[in-house]
Formats: C-alpha cells, structure tokens, sequence
C-alpha cells in the first residue's frame, strides 16, 4: 500500500469515526433533554396537583365551608407531590450530571487537541531548527571554503613572487633555497666532523661524498646545529621566503581554529577561541594544502617548523598531523607518540627532532 492509498484509509476511517461521534452527540442531546423536559413535566404537576385535587373534591364533601376541610385529602395530595418533586429532582440531577459529563468530555478533547497541536508545533519548531541549523552550517561551510581557497590562490601568489639574488625565481627559487640550505647543514656537519679540514670545490664535495653520510642516515643533525644553520640561512633568505613561511602558518593555523572532526572537538575550539567551527574532516583541507606544495616546499617547510624559534608551527605540525608523515601511535603506553614513516626518507637525518611525545 503507498502513501496515499494509506492516506486515504486513514482519511476514510477518520470521517467513519467522526460520523459515529455526531451520532453519538446527536442521541446523548436527545436524551439529555428529554430528562430536562421531564423534570420540568413533573415540576409543573407538582405544582398543579393541588388546585386540581381542591377543585376535584369540593363538590364531593359535605358541609364543605373551607379548606381546612380537605385536610385528610390534603395529607394525601402532600404526599404524591412530594413523591413528583423527588423525581423530578431525580430526573434534572440526573440530566446535570449527564450534561456536566458531556462537558467535561468535550474539554478534555479540547485539552487533548491543544495537546496534540502543541506537540505538533514543537515538532515543527524542532523540524525548523534543524532545518535553519543545517542552513547555517552550509553557509558557514561555504564561507570557510571561499576563504580557505582564497588563501590557497594567494598561496599561489606568493610562489610566483619569490626571487632569490640568484636570478631564480618562483618555485626553481624554492629549490634553489633548499640546496643552499642543504649545503649549509652539510658544510657545518663536515667541520664538526673535520674541524681543520675543508675541501677547496665544497659543493661538488658535498653532493658526492657527504651528502648520504648525513641526510641519509638516521638522527645526524641535532637541534643545536639545525637551529645555528637556520638561523644564519633565515638572515640571509628571510626577506625571501619568510613571507612564504608565515603564509602556510596561517593556512594551518586557520584549519586548525575552523574545522572540528567531532562535535567534542567543536566544543573544545569553540571554548578556547571563541570561533564557530565546522564539523569535518581536517585530512581533507591538510591534503588540499599539501597538494599545493612542491617536494622542495615540502621539505623547507618541516625544516622551518624544526627550528625552535618556530615551535608553535611544529606543535601544530605534528599535532594534526599536518604533513601526513605519523606512522602509528605507541598503543603500550597512555601517551601519544608521533613516529615517523619509513617511507618519509629525506628526513631521517631529523628523526629525532620529529618523533616527540605529544
């Protein structure tokens, strides 16, 4: 049976049940009203019988002068009216108590009606609030993704606007950034190990000899030596790329502070930032953001984060997750431990400064 088959069952059995009702209503009046009318019959009798009975009787007595003389007759009349009054009190109690049923019924279905469209309303205001909170969390999600995408095209942006003094320019200037950062760290981890000694052709010396001693090996450069080495290349190509850096701490920053897995965490931003977050998945709007960076972008941008004058950004970096490089989480212990993918290479030179507690 569909909709409006059963629609029309329910309709039919409604008007069936509302046609029963009217009969019932009909029939009770007829015969609240019959009581009345006999309950006033009886009045009425009760009230004539004396002059009927006087107007019966004087003929018939003898020596009849005045109606002290009907007083037997009188006793009698005395005692058949008040058996009609009785009944007709009777009758009109009982024509009372019908009618005051009959009231009581009516409100009480006028109680159940108010009941049944108050429920209905509230149902209706709830459908409403539902209705206007789904409005509101879609407008709240356009808005967030006009912004986001918006910083993203900036993103862009500022790409296309990096020269470095080497003449590169755009995203060859990001490389070129990352092999003049690459040499640094290389060039001090040489003189560590060899503090007399440095080869004349440096560059070619690295890249050859040095460069898989160090960067592909695990844990070969400590905070000490990347904080030293940054901070002398963050001097010298800060004007360049710094602006590129505090960009991407926004975007992160700005996912973080705006979009919630879970209704807790929703609560938990809410009650620390004063935002309205959304409700969806962070992965989603990290890959995005990922998904815009080269290989070069992607390796000064951890590297950045390592420096510990920019913790915050590594704090939220390994948080969220944000480069997707958590491997597992340590399941002996209450704590969370980031560890790094096998499959995350380039960066074992920094395992250590990566896999921390949370």
């Amino acid at each position: 049976m569909d909709k409006e088959q059963q629609g029309s069952v329910e309709s039919v059995g409604t008007k069936q049940q509302g046609s029963v009702g009217n009969e019932k209503s009909i029939w009770s009046e007829i015969f609240i009203w019959s009581l009345t009318a006999l309950g006033i019959i009886l009045v009425i009798i009760a009230i004539v019988m004396p002059f009927k009975i006087k107007n019966y009787y004087e003929p018939k007595i003898e020596k009849y002068k005045t109606i002290a003389d009907l007083g037997t007759i009188g006793d009698f009349i005395g005692g058949t009216t008040v058996a009609f009054l009785t009944a007709a009190s009777v009758v009109l109690l009982l024509a009372t108590i019908i009618m005051q049923r009959k009231e009581i019924k009516i409100s009480q279905q006028s109680i159940e009606e108010l009941v049944k469209q108050t429920a209905s309303s509230v149902k209706q205001a709830e459908e409403a609030r539902k209705e206007t909170q789904i409005t509101n969390e879609t407008m709240k999600k356009q808005q967030l993704e006009t912004t986001f995408f918006n910083m993203l095209s900036l993103h862009h942006q500022i790409v296309n606007s990096i020269k470095t003094t080497e003449g590169y320019s755009g995203r060859e200037a990001i490389e070129n950034l990352k092999e003049i950062y690459e040499n640094r760290i290389l060039k001090k981890q040489y003189l560590l190990d060899n503090p007399t000694h440095l080869p004349g052709n440096w560059t070619e010396y690295a890249k050859e000899q040095y460069l898989d001693k160090i960067l592909g090996n695990d844990d070969t450069i400590n905070q000490e030596v990347l904080d030293e080495v940054y901070k002398d290349f963050h001097k010298d190509y800060g004007n360049d790329i710094g602006h590129y850096m505090r960009n991407n701490y926004r975007i992160v920053k700005f996912i973080v502070n705006n979009v919630a897995n879970d209704k807790s965490e929703q609560e938990k931003i809410k009650k620390e930032t004063g935002r309205e977050p959304i409700i969806d998945d962070k992965r989603y709007y990290f890959g995005m953001l990922r998904s815009q960076w080269s290989n070069a972008e992607f390796e000064l941008i951890l590297i950045n984060s390592l420096y510990t004058e920019n913790r915050k950004f590594k704090e939220l970096i390994l948080k969220h997750d944000v480069l997707d490089m958590e491997e597992t989480k340590d399941k002996q212990t209450s704590s969370k431990v980031f560890k790094l993918k096998e499959s995350m290479k380039n960066f074992r030179a920094y395992r250590k400064l990566i896999e921390v507690s949370k």
